[in-house]
């Protein structure tokens, strides 16, 4: 006897229920209820065997309900009562843990099919198959429920996988045999031919010889998105005359095959996520579970864990000098050369732009040697780009930290230690002074000092003894060097002995005032390129300030941080280096609120920095999703956006100093995500119509990123236009010569580039040489003559840069 608890806000509905399984002496209805709350209420006191569930309802809806139910009896059958076979209401329920469902105004016979269980075991093993991909195990349960299914004496799933063809992922039914791990030919054909092979006297002998005697076998491949993931194998008893249902045994098959992608996809994912695109090496959040694993584990067994803290010194002079390419190549070099040192049992993770951590089980004493061994290997290294050289911070649980939070801020601070006492040296954790370890020596390299080796200078000029004190906390945090001059006079002596290149000038000071100080030093050849900032407190205006040449104006009191912005803006970018401390204890409240100035500052700059680090990675990572979904690969957006900046360098550097540039190169076809894969991924011919939806592509990729700041600009343009022709024969705009924007017409060439030089689904890659003879070859139709002279002149390092890829 079935027990049955009706839920629906409709009496109409329930009493429909009531008269339509009246005469099903196998069913009992033990209550009804009006809305989620009473549901889940009467379900807790009656315990029914089945509950009909409306989706829609007051108060709490079915899916809700459906949820709650099924934590407080998971044996109970919960059937979705839908309005409608909606797709979204019935996989919202089916999700929420419903076991079957049926549509209002269905035949009697379907809606006690549903209540007494006797559903289409398609939908119960579908239902299966999706509550197991989050947690894993697709291939045991569809072997398992394969095999009750049809009845057979076993079954076998075996996945494709990289160090063999096929491997046998799950084993089921009572005749199983207990070595079956090779697949039989059988599965072997079905598999390498994508089609279902039944079993022929061979094969039976072969499964027989493999202690698998059966009187039938029937082997279906796994496919989805034409990709073979693996086969199915069903063979029935040898007592038992009774075939495979090759039509149930194909319908599973094409079932599980979407299951069993989603979960290589999802593990894939999952991976990727843990992984850093640039380097390869774990990522920050890799880092975050490993170490709090490690620690755990520490607590159990009583150990010790050390982090330590790399970060690599002066990395964005060598960004501002070679360029961001140069840049991730020296971040990749430096990656090798970390897994190359460490020992094989030490983590290694890349948790931001130039920081690596090493997680070792072991004493700071252990972890300082692994970190002396890295700064040493890379001072030493001589292959490629010279690589900078490291600051390092070691701290260890639970002798300086009790938490991995608390762990990395305290390897954080002798890490800035190592930076304050020189650089290129490692430092442990030792309290609230930080001593530096007594062998390790830095390696000094002497070179000429030149501005980036030495800082921004900056002249403060005010009569104000204590807003000077101020300005100079303020612009010591990010390592600036800061002189003071009370006057005008004073401050003229200072930049004749040794010019700045930023001057911070009162307007209201006791003789010359500032207006007239900077109207002379802008009317002087010698000192007109210096930088001017006019402060003030009463007197002068915006007008006047822009009358006397300043390149920026602040009404007091300013913000300090807008102060900072414009004196980076004015410097064009600020050079980086350790923060300061203070060299003497604060004796006045100025002192004490320049202080907690600094650590905002410090704060603040930090926060810059992971943003437009995290918007870089984003925005790769976006770009080699959408490649992959196109061309197969995510290597293109990388390539593209290498050959187009070489190109732009030899072309016209000022090109790259637009920073939306290299963003264009990298989201050039994002707008291929509004386009159908019936068109994107079709193998044959498009139709015209066909061909004019993917041309506009381009269109809406401009209209996507319209909206996002870093984009707009030449970055934009590259998006809208990289597909325009210097003919004007392109799209979409049919623009020709010059009015092609140079962006897009160095990106052309870079692209046309990748695309005859790599692999594609309905053709193999060209040679180098074929391709370079016809970017030459249309100098003048498809190409700017300029871009592909820029490509002869870049030709042997464009080459270089497609080897080096196509080899990491």
């Amino acid at each position: 006897m079935l027990r049955l608890l009706i839920c629906d806000d409709s009496p109409e509905a329930r009493e429909l229920v009531r008269a339509s399984l009246a005469g099903q002496p196998e069913i009992t209805i033990v209550g009804e209820a009006e809305n989620g709350e009473q549901a889940v209420a009467l379900a807790t006191v009656m315990q029914p065997d089945v509950v009909l569930m409306d989706v829609q309802m007051p108060v709490l809806n079915g899916i809700g309900a459906t949820k709650r139910i099924r934590e407080l009896l998971p044996k109970a059958r919960i059937v979705a009562y839908a309005g409608s076979d909606d797709s979204e209401d019935v996989m919202g329920m089916m999700g929420a843990g419903a076991d079957a469902y049926c549509v209002k105004g269905a035949p009697v016979w379907e809606l006690e099919r549903a209540v007494a269980g006797a559903s289409d075991p398609l939908v119960r093993l579908a239902h299966a198959l999706a509550r197991s991909v989050n947690g894993g195990g697709a291939a045991e349960l569809l072997t398992r429920e394969l095999a009750d299914l049809t009845s057979a004496a076993f079954t076998a799933t075996y996945l494709a996988s990289g160090e063999v063809d096929l491997s046998l992922a799950a084993l089921a039914g009572p005749g199983a045999p207990q070595w079956f791990a090779s697949a039989p030919s059988i599965v072997s054909r079905a598999y390498s031919e994508l089609q279902l092979e039944r079993a022929d006297p061979h094969d039976l002998g072969e499964l027989y010889r493999l202690g698998a005697a059966c009187s039938d076998a029937v082997a279906a491949p796994l496919v989805a998105g034409g990709q073979a993931l693996g086969a199915l194998l069903v063979a029935m008893p040898a007592n038992v005359q009774a075939g495979v249902d090759v039509e149930l045994v194909a319908a599973v098959a094409d079932l599980a095959s979407a299951s069993l992608a989603n979960e290589r996809r999802l593990a894939f994912t999952y991976a990727e996520a843990r992984r850093d695109a640039l380097t390869g090496l774990a990522n920050k959040r890799a880092f975050d579970e490993h170490l709090a694993s490690s620690l755990t584990r520490a607590s159990v067994a009583n150990e010790r864990v050390s982090v330590v803290l790399f970060d690599l010194d002066d990395f964005k002079h060598v960004n501002d000098r070679d360029g961001h390419a140069v840049g991730d190549e020296v971040l990749r070099e430096v990656a090798r050369v970390l897994m190359r040192v460490v020992r094989a049992d030490d983590e290694v993770f890349r948790i931001g732009g130039e920081e690596f951590t090493i997680v070792i089980e072991d004493s700071s004493e252990a972890a300082a040697d692994v970190g002396e061994r890295v700064r040493k290997a890379l001072a030493e290294h001589r292959r490629g780009h010279q690589l900078p050289t490291i600051s390092a911070g070691v701290a260890t649980f639970p002798a300086h930290a009790g938490t991995a939070d608390d762990l990395l801020r305290k390897a954080d601070i002798a890490l800035y230690a190592a930076k304050f006492a020189g650089k290129n040296r490692l430092q442990i954790y030792s309290g609230e002074v930080e001593s530096n370890r007594e062998e390790t020596e830095p390696i000094s390299s002497p070179s000429p000092s030149r501005v980036e080796d030495r800082g921004l200078r900056l002249l403060v000029v005010d009569d104000d003894p204590a807003l000077r004190i101020l300005l100079r906390t303020t612009f010591e945090v990010v390592d600036i060097e800061v002189d003071e001059a009370d006057c005008a006079e004073a401050a003229e002596e200072k930049i004749a002995t040794l010019a700045p290149e930023v001057v911070v000038l009162d307007v209201g000071m006791p003789g010359m005032d500032g207006l007239t100080f900077c109207r002379r030093l802008k009317s002087d050849p010698v000192t007109k390129d210096i930088g001017v900032v006019l402060l003030t407190g009463n007197g002068g205006s915006e007008v006047d300030a822009q009358e006397a040449g300043a390149d920026a104006y602040l009404r007091k009191p300013f913000s300090p941080l807008e102060l900072l912005n414009a004196v980076e803006r004015i410097a064009g970018g600020l050079y980086e280096g350790p923060f300061r401390a203070a060299s003497s204890p604060p004796e006045e409240q100025l002192i004490l609120y320049a202080q907690d100035l600094r650590r905002l500052l410090e704060v603040e700059r930090g926060q810059r920095a992971l943003i437009q680090r995290a918007y870089r990675e984003t925005v790769t990572a976006l770009a080699g999703a959408l490649e992959s979904k196109d061309t197969g690969t995510g290597a293109h957006s990388q390539r593209v956006q290498r050959y187009a900046i070489e190109l732009a360098r030899e072309l016209d550097p000022a090109l790259l100093e637009d920073e939306s540039v290299e963003y264009g190169f990298l989201l050039h076809d994002v707008g291929k995500i509004g386009i159908p894969d019936r068109v994107l991924l079709k193998q044959s011919s498009l139709t015209p119509a066909e061909r004019r939806l993917l041309e506009n592509h381009t269109v809406l990729g401009e209209q996507l990123l319209s909206s996002v700041a870093l984009l707009r600009g030449q970055g934009l343009q590259v998006v809208r236009h990289h597909h325009e022709r210097w003919d004007g024969r392109g799209y979409p705009d049919a623009l020709g010569g010059s009015e092609i924007p140079l962006g897009a017409r160095v990106f052309a060439v870079a692209d046309a580039l990748d695309a005859m030089t790599s692999d594609r689904p309905y053709r193999t890659a060209r040679s180098w040489e074929e391709a370079a003879r016809e970017i030459e070859q249309e100098a003048g139709r498809q190409f700017d003559p300029q871009v592909v002279e820029a490509f002869r002149g870049r030709s042997s390092r464009l080459r270089r840069i497609h080897y080096e890829l196509a080899t990491s």
